[in-house]
């Protein structure tokens, strides 16, 4: 990554925001990003990462030893604001103790209704939302950036993995969604414009691209599709990977194109959210659970050894127990690897959180029960059908205090292997033993 030069620059005090210019920033200063939510969230840290280091800031981990606090956020749930103020409460205790000197709040929350009191009520120094995250590049000392759209500010290079944004927003209004009110409607980037990020990217070393959107796979341009875009990025990249896609937007050719690329990862998380017809038009999800199930036919004809995972709502206004059970034969049916089960969480200015029929907070965990205890009992017995093999694992994370590190197959498992192998290699191990969430590999043959 090329920095801009920091020596020789005066320092400019961040209670006040430079005027044009040269980047005068934070030469001899540090800064903390901490990243809530998904991985739209950390791809937006990446950037901002990108935006420190390039004005001299050095990044530090703990608050205490930072000049800036970035504290990156999410909105989808009510918690995720609860959690925020604590984070609030404390940074404000160690600015009255002189050990922060700025706060700066981005993401979701920035972007909520409730930023300006959040704002007020803490004394925070700088607020963005998602849409104007380049912002933070005057705020430091950097010269003022002309981005029209977010998508365009490039991430930190040189790391063996890395997100690349290539659309932002949500045409979409699920009932119990805030993402369109904090992402606003869908963007999409040209697709050489992405090429050219991705080829910058692979030059630099990473050798693992996750092509990221609210609905990823609703990216179009200029006649062009999603999977027009999967495949050309799948020419440059030497791994790649999708998410988060929506089942209306799903085509055939693109789990066609999964099991068919040699650099695309055989994995596909597609969220279902509910296996209740009556349940998924009231989300405004647009879309039945036979046509849900037809496209897993689809992926396991041709990704047979492919893994899949979701995303199920428990709980949500007016679901009744025909409903609860018509996701638990949805679950049965399509023997997901993994999900994300969610207790439903109302969120100010959404649809369902004016909805009637509340469901009880004990039924609710009933339920979240018995769906949490059918994926991973379908998830066990698929992870056992691959104990006793052989399998290739990329590195995700070095070995760790376990003394193993984590890594991926190609048919998109978790792996714990015993290898010093770092971040971004390749080994070859027999698959020793398997849990519902991770298989367990020995030394590297």
């Amino acid at each position: 990554m090329t920095t801009t030069d920091t020596q020789n620059r005066p320092v400019v005090p961040l209670s006040r925001k430079p005027r044009g210019g040269r980047a005068e920033g934070g030469a001899g200063r540090t800064a903390c990003i901490r990243t809530f939510g998904c991985q739209m969230n950390v791809h937006d840290s990446d950037r901002m990462r990108r935006m420190i280091l390039d004005a001299g800031y050095a990044e530090v981990q703990r608050y205490e030893d930072a000049d800036l606090v970035i504290l990156n956020t999410c909105y989808v749930r009510e918690n995720a604001v609860n959690r925020i103020r604590g984070h609030l409460g404390e940074l404000n205790r160690l600015r009255r103790e002189g050990r922060v000197k700025k706060v700066a709040l981005t993401g979701c929350i920035g972007a909520s209704d409730e930023a300006a009191e959040l704002q007020e009520q803490y004394g925070i120094d700088l607020v963005l939302g998602t849409h104007n995250t380049y912002e933070l590049a005057e705020f430091i000392g950097l010269p003022t950036m002309e981005e029209t759209y977010t998508p365009e500010l490039p991430g930190v290079e040189g790391q063996k993995s890395a997100f690349v944004t290539i659309m932002t927003g949500c045409n979409y209004r699920c009932s119990y969604c805030v993402v369109p009110r904090v992402r606003g409607r869908m963007v999409c980037r040209p697709l050489e414009n992405v090429l050219e990020e991705v080829r910058r990217l692979v030059r630099s070393g990473t050798n693992y691209i996750t092509l990221l959107g609210q609905t990823v796979d609703a990216w179009r341009h200029e006649r062009r599709r999603f999977c027009d875009l999967l495949e050309a990025v799948a020419e440059e990249a030497p791994r790649v990977w999708f998410t988060t896609s929506h089942p209306s937007n799903m085509e055939d050719r693109t789990l066609r194109a999964i099991g068919e690329r040699d650099t695309i990862v055989k994995k596909l998380h597609l969220p279902v959210q509910s296996g209740s017809d009556r349940m998924l038009k009231m989300m405004h999800r647009g879309y039945g659970a036979d046509r849900y199930r037809r496209k897993i036919e689809v992926f396991r004809e041709h990704v047979p050894d492919g893994t899949l995972s979701t995303d199920i709502i428990v709980g949500h206004p007016g679901e009744t127990e025909e409903d609860h059970e018509a996701t638990l034969r949805l679950i049965e049916d399509c023997q997901f690897d993994s999900a994300y089960i969610f207790k439903f969480s109302p969120r100010r200015g959404t649809e369902a959180a004016q909805m009637e029929g509340a469901v009880p907070p004990g039924v609710v965990q009933r339920r979240f029960l018995e769906v949490l205890r059918a994926v991973e009992q379908n998830a066990f017995r698929r992870n056992q059908r691959k104990v006793g093999g052989t399998e290739e694992i990329y590195i995700r994370h070095g070995r760790s205090d376990s003394g193993r590190a984590i890594g991926e197959t190609w048919s998109g498992h978790a792996v714990h292997v015993d290898t010093e192998a770092g971040p971004g290699e390749y080994v070859r191990a027999r698959i020793e033993s398997a849990g519902p969430h991770v298989l367990y590999a020995g030394r590297p043959l």
